[in-house]
């Protein structure tokens, strides 16, 4: 649903012009709002009744100060909206006739009084015209008749602003679904920004800081070769050169945690297995995928076990862990109803000492966001005492 366009602030003249040209459309309303009872249970309106609406959607947006962006119609709200249009338009009509005969009047009795004209639309001044004694009487109750003319004609405009509001404006519940769906895809969308950025750092790490650590490394050991065993800095120089070896392998697992990059040119399984060697708990991995995933889940399954096992090294005081990951339903080969029926499972259990939970601010809290913004679920049993065991389910659509 795209945003509703500013429409230009109404004034009473402009409401005016907007409900006397709603009326000149009767005719048009009264075929078309047939045609749609007709037709109401096609889910999409036909082409002459959308026409109609989005013609009367523009002249709304114009004179009436409102607009819905757009939104979407179907054919019963068409079909109940040109319905109160025909009555609307009928009584704008009424309301216009009403006042074409009162300015008529005006001008008859202007040219009865002025030149003599034997003209009128008062039976009871017809002979002698009318006199300026009657002319007077009539001027105010003309200005009366006239104002409630045209409140009349201003009062169908502000119901066809609300008839507009009720039945071509999405509902409170369709709203509610169009912002959660927005939130969903700006959430998904600012991880992807998230872990694009992931991966710049990670290819600035290693392009850059690395290599330059790597040189620093290579200058320190060529210093201490040229100053000789004997040199007053020489261990200075020897300790430096361990130093700088320390940081290009730190520089290397600090790339790795931020994105690993064989993730994506080899794919889950061995990062996930490296990631299950270096870990700080004994942990085993069951991998149990027969193809390979969509790239969007490799990503939110590696940052999955990557967070939970470091959870698991601080918080669980566990002797081991588990991984498991398999595919549930038919492995998505490429068509879509296949991606949509599969799903990567994922289950991390470890024997600590229990008592994990889901609070706003904590590292589940940040998991089950990223599972969420992937369409996936994640499920946390962690009884005090233990033992812990968090299951997430990722779609592959």
């Amino acid at each position: 649903m795209t945003p509703a366009p500013t429409a230009p602030h109404s004034t009473p003249a402009r409401v005016l012009w907007g409900a006397a040209l709603g009326a000149l459309t009767w005719p048009v309303d009264l075929f078309c709002a047939v045609l749609a009872l007709l037709t109401a249970r096609r889910r999409a309106p036909l082409a002459p009744v959308r026409a109609v609406v989005t013609l009367h959607r523009r002249r709304t947006a114009r004179f009436l100060d409102w607009s819905d962006g757009g939104a979407p119609v179907t054919s019963r709200r068409a079909a109940a909206y040109l319905a109160l249009r025909v009555g609307m338009s009928s009584l704008s009509m009424l309301v216009l006739g009403l006042l074409a005969y009162g300015l008529f009047g005006v001008v008859v009795s202007l040219a009865s009084w002025l030149f003599d004209v034997r003209l009128t639309v008062d039976a009871a001044f017809q002979g002698d015209g009318l006199s300026t004694s009657d002319v007077l009487v009539l001027v105010p109750i003309g200005s009366i008749l006239l104002y409630l003319d045209l409140m009349g004609l201003f009062g169908v405009g502000l119901l066809d602003r609300w008839t507009a509001a009720r039945w071509l404006a999405p509902s409170r519940s369709e709203r509610l679904e169009a912002q959660v769906e927005e939130l969903t895809v700006s959430r998904a969308d600012l991880l992807s920004a998230l872990d694009a950025e992931r991966g710049r750092i990670e290819r600035d790490l290693h392009d850059g800081v690395q290599q330059r650590a790597v040189a620093l490394g290579l200058l320190v050991n060529r210093a201490r070769r040229l100053a000789g065993p004997e040199a007053a800095g020489s261990l200075l120089l020897e300790q430096a050169g361990r130093e700088a070896e320390q940081l290009v392998t730190d520089l290397r697992d600090v790339a790795w945690r931020v994105r690993p990059t064989t993730l994506d040119t080899h794919g889950l399984e061995p990062v996930l297995r490296q990631l299950v060697a270096h870990a700080a708990v004994p942990t085993v991995l069951d991998w149990e995928v027969p193809v390979r995933p969509p790239g969007e889940v490799e990503t939110t399954v590696y940052y999955l076990v990557a967070e939970t096992l470091t959870n698991v090294a601080k918080h669980s005081g566990a002797d081991g862990a588990h991984v498991t990951v398999s595919l549930d339903g038919p492995a998505p080969a490429g068509d879509d109803r296949e991606r949509q029926d599969a799903a990567v499972h994922v289950v991390i259990s470890d024997d600590g000492v229990g008592g994990a939970e889901v609070r706003p601010g904590h590292g589940l809290a940040g998991l089950a966001g990223r599972v969420a913004a992937a369409g996936g679920t994640l499920a946390l049993a962690s009884p005090a005492g233990g033992p812990t065991r968090v299951e997430v389910v990722l779609p592959c659509a």
